[in-house]
């Protein structure tokens, strides 16, 4: 039985209740079926051969992907040398998928209930960090979480291992929804999340950290003043902390992000 074939089998046998009404047919349809069967899946115990099999899945997965080193990836003053970003030799901006990215740490854009996202397939941040890192990322947060009644504060944040991402932690934050237009509660929490992550990161010694566009998505928080809330918060932070950081990276998602961010900094 391949790999992935003993992942599904497991996970059905697992949730009896699940009726599959099409067999996939091909290794991108199985992947999907997996990757929606671990999605719904509850923080239960699961045993080694799973974990095991998972893990090979899922390191050949990251290691057939295209790999950006964040080394490699340019700080603003070269990128952007009209600036006036006080920390521009450490920060950059980098357009690309945050699960492919070879770093200290990359940032969750999390729910309150810090466990992930449940819905099957979903293209939000949260559901591609956990199923590229696996069953055991869900397993530390459920643990983590558990000790904070499954409510993680907006602009509150929490570190756990990356398992099979290229990175080799993960922070996890929530940040502020809207529901009508933004107020100064709002701005101070989306500029905690990016703090505290920061934070986090030079407590256990990362030296290197990507952080996405934390609210804009189905949070709905403006793009253009997240982004100058972003900015803010880690030039100011940096300014007291620079020695401790190697490069902070603005993850951005597509073209649209990266005019944002670029107006943003020629601006700031």
């Amino acid at each position: 039985m391949d790999t992935i074939d003993y992942l599904i089998d497991y996970l059905l046998k697992e949730n009896p209740k699940i009726r599959v009404t099409h067999n996939p047919e091909n290794d991108e349809e199985k992947f999907r079926l997996y990757r929606s069967l671990c999605n719904i899946r509850q923080p239960n115990p699961i045993n080694e051969k799973y974990l095991e099999k998972e893990d090979e899945l899922l390191s050949k997965i990251t290691e057939n992907k295209n790999l950006t080193d964040y080394r490699n990836i340019q700080v603003l003053e070269d990128m952007i040398p009209e600036n006036n970003v006080n920390n521009d030799d450490i920060i950059a901006i980098w357009k690309g998928d945050i699960t492919s990215i070879k770093v200290g740490a990359i940032v969750n854009a999390a729910n309150s209930q810090g466990l992930g996202c449940f819905s099957p397939c979903h293209n939000c941040i949260d559901n591609q960090i956990h199923t590229y890192a696996g069953v055991s990322l869900r397993l530390e947060c459920n643990k983590i979480m558990k000790e904070m009644d499954y409510n993680l504060p907006t602009g509150e944040a929490f570190i756990t291992k990356a398992y099979n991402l290229p990175a080799d932690y993960v922070i996890h934050t929530v940040g502020p929804i809207i529901r009508d237009k933004v107020y100064d509660e709002q701005i101070q929490q989306l500029s905690d999340c990016y703090t505290n992550s920061l934070r986090l990161a030079q407590e256990n010694n990362i030296r290197s950290i990507s952080i996405p566009c934390i609210s804009t998505g189905v949070f709905r928080f403006p793009a253009d003043l997240a982004s100058q809330v972003a900015l803010k918060a880690v030039d100011d932070y940096l300014d007291t902390n620079n020695d401790a950081f190697d490069k902070v990276i603005f993850n951005l998602y597509n073209d649209k992000d990266v005019n944002v961010y670029e107006r943003t900094i020629r601006a700031y």
